[in-house]
């Protein structure tokens, strides 16, 4: 037996949520990209046998500009305070290293005080950035 639907108009489609996850998206894509340019920059030593170390993980980014401030990501530090982040992170995180990028045109001196830095709290991996020389 054949049943017979009133006439309706057609409901509209609700697109709101579409909305939300292009919402989403748009916001994920801006956090993402802040992230990847989110680097203090520097002019890189050249070294003719630079190697890039198989396990990138369990560090600690420390920039060193050319005038001897340093970062943590993009917050600069103290002595003290980078001392203390490293006495904690070196406690808590098994198997912790320091990665030093330094511009090229850095005073060693600098970079003696944070390895000194790191050895004083019981950190002695510590992995310098270079570039590959061509």
């Amino acid at each position: 037996m054949k049943t017979h639907r009133p006439d309706t108009p057609d409901q509209p489609m609700d697109i709101t949520p579409m909305i939300d996850v292009v919402f989403l998206l748009i916001v994920f894509f801006m956090v993402v990209a802040a992230e990847i340019t989110n680097k203090i920059e520097i002019m890189m030593p050249e070294a003719d046998r630079a190697v890039v170390p198989d396990d990138n993980s369990n560090r600690l980014e420390v920039t060193v500009v050319e005038n001897g401030d340093a970062y943590v990501g993009m917050m600069p530090v103290t002595l003290d305070e980078l001392s203390e982040r490293i006495r904690v992170e070196n406690e808590e995180v098994p198997g912790f290293r320091v990665y030093v990028r330094a511009d090229a045109n850095t005073p060693h001196e600098y970079i003696q005080t944070i390895m000194r830095t790191c050895a004083e709290n019981g950190v002695f991996d510590i992995i310098f950035a270079t570039l590959q020389d061509a």
